[in-house]
């Protein structure tokens, strides 16, 4: 069992949600957590409430859409602790909408996050992490295990990640770097979360009053778990197991039921515009 007491832990984008949960639970078990967000003030605050409650934790703003500012962050990291044990990568954005009425820029910008973002950050802390023999986790989604109507963007933006953690458990194989990827369900996120629409504006979701959402706190757990057993995958929520169980096994099913359920995606996953 891979012992999380005393390492350093980078958790990109952890000013809310996903993030600041891992980040929390790091914490709590003895970890040393390196804050990341864009948000300079999101950033302070969670920060300060991390150091309230006493927890080893240094805060880097930076966006990791950009390579040189993940350099900067790895730099503050290593700067700060000395070396660098765990890297959850789990910044990104969510999108929705017609692939039709998505306009070039928002590809760009959604991508630029959600995977050049992750590879940006991998490649800067990679030496540190063969240097310890530790952990690279990708955050994916359900909805990077097939592509889903209203979400094309975002979903080929998280299917990337599987390809590139594929290709890692390989290539790290030698060194005894664990890389695991997780495919995360629908979570119990913030009432006011926004997601980039097609035109690149920031709108809110659709209900999701018909879908069982899981507890931050519980997925956060199993995340850290995943990591402990140096687990490659896992695949979240009993819905989100049956889902993969279809894709894998039987596709035509899949199919079927996400043309059936297409009105329903779509209330769910396109945004909705803001009055």
């Amino acid at each position: 069992m891979y012992r999380i007491e005393n390492r350093v832990a980078l958790v990109t984008g952890s000013t809310a949600g996903l993030g600041r949960e891992l980040a929390w639970q790091l914490c709590t078990m003895g970890a040393k957590v390196v804050l990341n967000g864009r948000d300079p003030e999101k950033l302070e605050k969670t920060a300060g409430e991390f150091r309230e409650k006493g927890f080893d934790t240094t805060a880097v703003q930076g966006d990791v859409g950009s390579s040189a500012e993940c350099q900067r962050i790895i730099d503050h990291c290593i700067g700060t602790f000395g070396h660098l044990d765990i890297l959850i990568n789990n910044a990104g954005v969510s999108s929705g909408g017609l692939f039709a009425e998505t306009t070039p820029e928002t590809f760009r910008k959604v991508f630029d996050i959600n995977t050049l973002g992750t590879i940006y950050i991998t490649r800067a802390a990679l030496p540190h992490i063969q240097e310890t023999g530790g952990s690279i986790v990708f955050i994916s989604s359900l909805a990077g295990l097939v592509g889903l109507p209203f979400s094309s963007l975002y979903c080929s933006s998280k299917m990337a990640l599987t390809a590139l953690a594929q290709a890692l458990q390989v290539e790290l194989a030698d060194p005894g770097v664990h890389v695991g990827i997780v495919y995360a369900g629908f979570l119990e996120n913030a009432p006011d979360k926004r997601v980039i629409g097609p035109k690149g504006e920031l709108q809110t979701t659709g209900p999701r009053d018909s879908i069982r959402l899981q507890p931050m706190d519980r997925a956060s757990k199993a995340i850290i778990r995943l990591i402990q057993k140096r687990k490659r995958k896992m695949v979240m929520s009993t819905m989100g197991r049956l889902s993969y169980a279809a894709i894998r096994f039987a596709p035509w099913l899949m199919r079927i039921i996400l043309i059936h359920s297409k009105k329903k995606a779509q209330r769910i996953y396109e945004p909705q515009r803001n009055p």
